[in-house]
């Protein structure tokens, strides 16, 4: 009976058979009983040119000459198969490369049957020569015939090709076990096996039917193992007159208590039908072999799993041993995955933009802000999928610029050519007279009824003042301009005081784009740090508002200046600014606000970039620092604000921001200063949401809250005369403030449209914020209500 149809018994098979034949009439029951037929014929061709003659059995008790050689015998299936072979009074000659383990089966053995005889050969068969130095080890025992050659090592690997470290020799050990070695060991002792009765058995795998995504290896020296055994057991019948040596082939399917099962988190070892020990496996691999039989399969789930699994279309067979192999971790990505393709596809929101925006934040910060150092990440399913997606598809990327140069001539040309540029869009940009004629212009071209205090023009007549301007002046005005600052008037005019603002407002962007353009070393359109610094330092001489800081405080003001440009404007942490962002930002003309010599005082301290501002926050951080090192410890941070941050956000701080040896630098602190003073801001939630998502999940639930708020306890018992709120009260009445979409979960997008976000996490960090929460009504009559709930330095 040929394994590939139905790898069992005669009598299994002819009942299958006749249950197919017994279908009702139809369409299904007429292909069952076409194929019946081509089934019996192709039997009986088979029998009609195979042998006819009767294998012999071994004797059930073994003479003193009589051995067994079993390889990968210290554990699993081997170790089983050598107890059963003891229980038969059969010697054993076991192979392993485990010295402890075979010692052991060896006494134990002993003690079960003192008749026997047990050597011992330590010896790793992945090596090379390796079957060379067996063969060469077991002829120099006296008194050994080899009635029974097991080639049951082996080495087992259920993960993608790719995903496979190269480092490790696992395929080459899976080449050596699973061909190599069997094939050796066959060609040497076959012809010495011929004048008795012996066994040749092959250990091989229910896998070898298959084509196994996953354990492609695996699979495929297995099926070598499997060919070889079929094609060898059909030349020794039908080239001996009377065949004394036989072959087994042995297909087992997962099985319980071996070593493959131990170190693989495939989820078929956790199905309820994967039953079969190894100690059950062995004993019938045994009485296989003692009876003659060509083949075994364990297990009738097993069985069944061949022959569907070879009638199947072979990407249903695929599918299935892609899920098979896989872990539970990966088997919840591609459910994942799954449900994502069979959604119908959503547009683009800005709520999933932010969502997205969120993640690759986490992600950098995750690598930058990490003391140790980081480790190769394991690449998963998916990234392997469209890897080798894009490789089959797009072999080639396309170029869509050119490198920078690193040679001195490159450099220099490169450097010559954007001078170049710079010179000819500086010439460009209109300059005060132009824009002075333009207001005259505008103002003798004003269109009735006129209004002295302020004129206005309609759209035909400005299109004749731009025709009659220069070229540069009519680039500026665009037919849109005109409609984005008309406001509601009934005769279709705008005020010419408007559109003057907005020519000056123009000259001064391209200016102030001129101007940071020279400082791009890169010539790509962005600032990076040390051009930015660059570009303030060379700034401050020219600040009234500057002109009493020293110059040993330069290095710190521009530190101090440039911080909060990157923690607005480069949430990502990529190390650079696109001059665009800049110029629309509005901090660049804060920055140049203390050009102003008659500033007012008020709006010089709320300005960051103010002198008083800067060496206040300065001297506060020398403040902290008590041991005067240059950098803030943990105790010392936590005298921030007269000590009103709970000790968990502190430490919760020094965990997701980047130390230097468990200690906070400067770049860090005013990271840290700028997140507390503008708490109510996206970019200030999202850096104490990321410190207060503890693993990382992307939201907030009631544990987190209540972590921190246990933090808040801890601060507030101190305090003999504050009553402290149960932990229900408070989490209901954040959840109250945010109304989240997930009624157990905060994410970082429910606080940002909530609009108290900055106030919910104060409440659970900040013990003053928390104190004048707690008692907001009793203080409704003595202050004015505060929108913005951020602490100011």
């Amino acid at each position: 009976m040929t394994s590939y149809l139905w790898p069992s018994t005669p009598f299994v098979t002819i009942t299958i058979l006749v249950g197919l034949h017994c279908l009702p009439a139809g369409y299904l029951g007429l292909l069952c009983k076409f194929y019946i037929i081509v089934y019996l014929l192709f039997m009986f061709i088979g029998y009609l040119f195979s042998s006819k003659k009767q294998r012999r059995c071994l004797p059930s008790v073994a003479s003193s000459m009589s051995y067994a050689l079993v390889t990968g015998a210290s554990n699993g299936i081997g170790a089983e198969i050598c107890r059963c072979l003891v229980q038969r009074d059969f010697n054993l000659i076991m192979v392993a490369r485990s010295r402890r383990k075979l010692d052991a089966l060896a006494e134990e053995f002993q003690q079960m049957n003192r008749k026997i005889k047990v050597h011992v050969i330590v010896l790793d068969l992945t090596e090379s020569n390796a079957a060379e130095k067996l063969v060469n080890h077991v002829d120099s025992l006296k008194n050994v015939n080899i009635d029974i050659l097991i080639n049951n090592a082996g080495r087992g690997c259920t993960r993608p090709f790719l995903q496979t470290d190269s480092n490790i020799n696992t395929f080459e050990e899976m080449i050596a076990l699973h061909v190599s070695v069997p094939t050796y060991l066959i060609r040497h002792y076959l012809p010495k096996m011929r004048d008795r009765s012996s066994r040749i058995v092959n250990i091989s795998s229910e896998i070898s039917y298959m084509s196994s995504p996953r354990a492609a290896v695996y699979a495929s020296t297995k099926a070598y193992l499997t060919q070889l055994t079929t094609a060898l057991s059909y030349e020794i019948e039908q080239t001996n007159d009377n065949p004394n040596t036989s072959f087994l082939l042995v297909t087992p399917g997962p099985t319980l208590n071996t070593q493959f099962d131990r170190h693989d988190e495939s989820i078929v070892f956790r199905f309820p039908f994967v039953g079969l020990t190894a100690e059950q496996v062995a004993k019938q691999i045994v009485d296989a072999c003692l009876r003659g039989d060509q083949f075994c399969t364990p297990g009738w789930a097993n069985q069944l799993t061949i022959w569907l699994m070879t009638k199947v279309p072979l990407p249903f067979a695929h599918f299935v041993c892609w899920l098979l192999w896989a872990s539970w971790p990966e088997m919840d990505k591609l459910a994942e995955n799954l449900r994502k393709q069979l959604k119908e596809p959503q547009p683009v929101t800005p709520e999933d933009e932010l969502d997205l925006f969120t993640k690759y934040l986490k992600q950098e910060r995750d690598v930058t802000h990490s003391d140790a150092p980081i480790s190769p990440r394991k690449l998963d399913t998916h990234n392997d999928v469209t890897k080798a997606y894009s490789q089959q598809h797009m072999p080639t990327i396309p170029q869509f610029y050119e490198h920078i140069p690193n040679d001195p001539l490159g450099k220099k040309l490169r450097e010559e050519a954007r001078a170049l540029f710079l010179h000819r869009k500086s010439q460009e940009i209109v300059n005060s007279d132009e824009v002075h004629s333009l207001l005259g212009l505008l103002e003798e071209n004003a269109s009735p009824p006129l209004d002295p205090e302020s004129p206005k023009i309609n759209y035909d007549d400005f299109m004749r003042v731009v025709r009659k301007s220069s070229p540069d002046i009519a680039n500026l005005f665009p037919p849109t301009i005109f409609a984005d600052l008309y406001h509601n008037d009934p005769y279709g005019r705008v005020r010419i005081l408007d559109l003057y603002q907005y020519t000056m407002r123009k000259m001064w962007y391209y200016h102030s784009r001129m101007g940071l353009s020279l400082y791009d070393s890169v010539g790509q359109g962005y600032l990076r740090e040390s051009d930015l610094e660059d570009y303030i330092l060379e700034l401050i001489p020219t600040m009234q508002q500057l002109a009493q800081l020293q110059k040993t405080f330069y290095k710190f003001y521009v530190c101090t200046a440039v911080r909060k440009f990157f923690f607005f404007l480069d949430p990502l942490r990529t190390g650079r600014i696109a001059i665009p962002d800049i110029l629309c930002s509005g901090y660049l003309d804060k920055l140049l606000e203390l050009r102003e010599e008659d500033a007012d005082a008020d709006d010089l301290e709320m300005n960051w970039f103010s002198c008083q501002s800067a060496s206040k926050i300065y001297t506060r951080y020398l403040q902290l620092d008590k041991d005067h090192n240059g950098l803030l410890s943990r105790d010392e941070l936590a005298k921030y604000n007269s000590g009103t941050l709970t000790p968990v956000f502190i430490a919760r701080v020094f965990q997701e921001c980047l130390t230097y040896g468990g200690e906070m630098d400067y770049k860090s602190y005013l990271d840290f200063v700028l997140a507390l003073e503008n708490r109510n801001s996206p970019q200030g939630l999202r850096y104490i949401f990321q410190i207060m998502d503890i693993d990382n999940k992307g939201y907030l639930h009631p544990g987190d809250l209540n972590y921190f708020y246990r933090g808040m306890i801890q601060m507030l018992s101190t305090r003999p005369l504050t009553e402290v709120p149960p932990f229900n009260n408070v989490q209901n009445e954040i959840f109250d403030m945010v109304k989240p979409v997930d009624s157990m979960r905060i994410t970082l997008k429910d606080l940002i449209n909530c609009s108290q976000g900055g106030l919910v996490l104060s409440i659970l960090i900040d013990i003053g914020s928390f104190w004048t929460y707690e008692n907001r009504e009793s203080l409704i009559p003595q202050q004015a209500p505060n929108k913005d709930d951020s602490i100011h330095v």
